[in-house]
């Protein structure tokens, strides 16, 4: 049993204690944090299966093999919030629209209120 066989055996089971408590996560984010776990802390106590694995799919060695994922699995998940930050975006800016829309009808003089920087309910300021 090496150091980094428990130190990545501690973090796996972390964050399957994590992924257990969670509570929001929708049911297959769970699973597969789940078993991505399990299937670390397979490969963490069985590193001749990963080689194994690796050199039948053609690279040299399970490390390799597992650093590919890794890269993959990573791009995949930055193109998922690359695009659920656009969409974020092209909501509130669909909000902001249909605010403006829906107060630029309404005069602040009709309610005696003033524009900002003004002290009258003209929008705008300077001679009369």
């Amino acid at each position: 049993m090496s150091p980094i066989q428990i130190l990545l055996s501690v973090g796996l089971v972390g964050l399957l204690a994590y992924t257990a408590i969670q509570r929001v996560a929708p049911r297959v984010v769970k699973l597969s944090f789940f078993i991505l776990a399990l299937l670390g802390l397979y490969f963490v106590w069985v590193p001749d299966h990963t080689t194994a694995i690796a050199n039948l799919l053609g690279v040299g060695r399970g490390t390799d093999l597992l650093i590919y994922l890794w890269i993959v699995l990573s791009l995949a998940i930055g193109l998922n919030l690359h695009l659920k930050v656009r969409a974020a975006r092209r909501d509130i800016t669909e909000l902001a629209r249909a605010l403006a829309l829906r107060t630029a009808d309404d005069d602040p003089g009709e309610r005696g209120e003033t524009y900002p920087g003004g002290d009258s309910a003209s929008p705008i300021q300077g001679d009369d």
